[in-house]
């Protein structure tokens, strides 16, 4: 492996040219560089090693480069730096990311020392929405500090370096009771040789917070000795300028992890928080992304530059679709992470969208009139019978032709016909030619009730939408989701590329499985497309 470093104007894999250092840390060197094939600025990390280096760890620093951008690019959400690509150049990987203009919350605390309780909410309130993807997922950062959260326009917060992140499934890359991480950072059992797990970060969650309160960490000593030794024998003494924060660092910081808060209860808390503080009516950057003249393009959630193929829907794959019957289910269940995954993905696909509303066009349809510029209305109105007959012209709210979809994960739905299917890493996406999409999205994980889910969600994802307006968060009752334990609408306004668009995020689960169609729509094709919607929540079928 080559062990140099780079220099400006270098090319990687014939796209990718380094523009100028950014930064550079233990690992190797960030750069700031450009996407020459989709002209957009990335980031790009290079792994550089010393050439003295044994190589039994130079392979482990590249294991851990490639784990990195593996942990990341599993993850969708405008709160985690999304990974674009990897390339192989010298026997090494170069990290090819979103580039996230701003600087770590260290140095922020290191030129401005504390921050107010209202901003260190806002932040948390990111960081913590991050960290549920994460650990949904099956992610344990194991490095959450202020040097690893980057602050960018708009106080937009990003988790990135992940590092010696702990995938499951996954083997570790040290060795049994070898600490890994920042020591100021350490859960108390992971200083004591114990294993990873959500609850360490969230002990590393309420360290950060309380530096970015302080401007110091709660244990740091004069050795790390010291510092671990504190970390599992001393109490945190309340910080004088916590406020409304103490009593959530007082549960993150608890020596005992089963008693630490979860990522749904520390967002909680967060957002209660700046409601103590006065600021409930304040703008939320809890998933803000960068405004609209940055290169939208620079935060597409692709994991690759490749995307899979569009495949039109079609209406002769299964023949016409019927309605299973479905047990009632009984037993709670959440589409919280579900709705969580539709709508942080949606901000970032939609915000990554290029502009095709030429080329997605409709065609016109019913319309054989034989004379050049007759209308069906004149038609009807010259006719020797004055209005023709039902059987004799095309009803006027007949919809679109319905296609069935059966997804390889299990679930199935009717979906209009001409609609374009993508698959994501955040969702199956159907395209409406006429402008918007349908994202449906699942996941495994047990929760809570969908109208409250929403209600928790919509501070730490609603800034992600630029001129977010919100309609309603109310829960359903319509028959089309009476199998399913528990069901709400998010319905809000927005302004995206093709103008002022609507949305409503639906969020519905069995016993097994939450789910999310999330339908956005241009504001002038509304009505027809939600009367779409409740037509394709109708013939959802879920997995099994």
């Amino acid at each position: 492996m080559t062990t140099g470093q780079a220099e400006p104007g270098r090319s990687l894999a014939g796209r990718y040219r380094l523009i100028e250092m950014l930064g550079e840390g233990g690992m190797g060197r960030v750069w700031q560089g450009v996407d020459e094939l989709l002209d957009r600025p990335v980031a790009i990390k290079e792994l550089s090693i010393s050439p003295h280096l044994p190589a039994p760890e130079v392979e482990v620093m590249r294991t851990r480069m490639l784990r990195e951008a593996r942990s990341a690019a599993q993850l969708s959400h405008p709160s985690i730096v999304t990974v674009f690509d990897v390339v192989d150049s010298d026997d090494r990987p170069w990290i090819v990311m979103e580039l996230v203009r701003g600087e770590s919350l260290g140095s922020v605390l290191k030129r401005d020392g504390t921050l107010s309780p209202e901003r260190v909410a806002h932040i948390g309130m990111q960081v913590v929405a991050a960290l549920a993807v994460a650990h949904d997922r099956g992610v344990v950062h194991r490095d959450i500090k202020p040097g690893n959260v980057l602050i960018s326009a708009g106080d937009r917060a990003v988790l990135t370096d992940f590092g010696i992140a702990l995938l499951e499934g996954n083997s570790n890359l040290t060795s049994t009771g070898q600490l890994v991480g920042s020591p100021s950072y350490l859960a108390p059992e992971l200083a004591q040789g114990g294993v990873a797990t959500p609850a360490s970060d969230m002990w590393a969650l309420g360290i950060t917070l309380f530096q970015a309160l302080e401007g110091v960490t709660p244990f740091e000593r004069a050795t790390p000795m010291g510092t671990l030794t504190a970390i599992v024998t001393e109490k945190v003494s309340p910080p004088a300028s916590a406020g409304p924060l103490w009593p959530l660092l007082e549960r993150l910081l608890n020596k005992d992890p089963s008693h630490r808060p979860t990522v749904a209860e520390a967002h909680e808390a967060l957002r209660e928080a700046t409601r103590d503080a006065g600021t409930r009516g304040a703008p939320s950057a809890s998933t803000a992304v960068p405004p609209p003249d940055r290169d939208a393009s620079a935060r597409s959630p692709e994991p690759t530059p490749a995307s899979p193929p569009s495949t039109p829907v079609s209406s002769t794959a299964t023949g016409a679709p019927g309605r299973a019957a479905r047990r009632r289910w009984a037993v709670p269940a959440a589409c919280g992470a579900a709705a969580v995954l539709a709508v942080t993905g949606a901000v970032l696909w939609w915000e990554g969208r290029t502009d095709d509303s030429d080329q997605a066009a409709p065609a016109e349809q019913n319309v054989s009139s034989p004379e050049q510029g007759e209308s069906p209305q004149e038609r009807n109105a010259s006719s020797p019978e004055g209005n023709a007959s039902p059987s004799e012209t095309e009803p006027e709210d007949s919809g679109p032709d319905m296609a069935r979809h059966e997804d390889d994960t299990g679930f199935a739905l009717d979906v209009p016909e001409g609609w374009e299917m993508e698959r994501r890493d955040n969702g199956v996406f159907f395209h409406n030619p006429s402008g918007g999409y349908l994202q449906v999205d699942q996941t495994d994980t047990p929760g809570g009730n969908a109208k409250e889910d929403w209600e928790q969600q919509e501070g730490a994802i609603s800034s992600g939408f630029d001129g977010y307006q919100r309609a309603e968060i109310v829960a359903l009752d319509e028959p089309y989701v009476d199998d399913y334990v528990s069901a709400a609408d998010w319905e809000f306004t927005f302004d995206g590329s093709e103008g002022r668009m609507h949305a409503v995020n639906r969020a519905f689960h069995t016993e097994d499985k939450g789910y999310a169609l999330f339908l956005v729509s241009p504001e002038g094709d509304w009505e027809e497309n939600r009367e779409l919607l409740d037509e394709m929540t109708e013939s959802f079928e879920p997995a099994g």
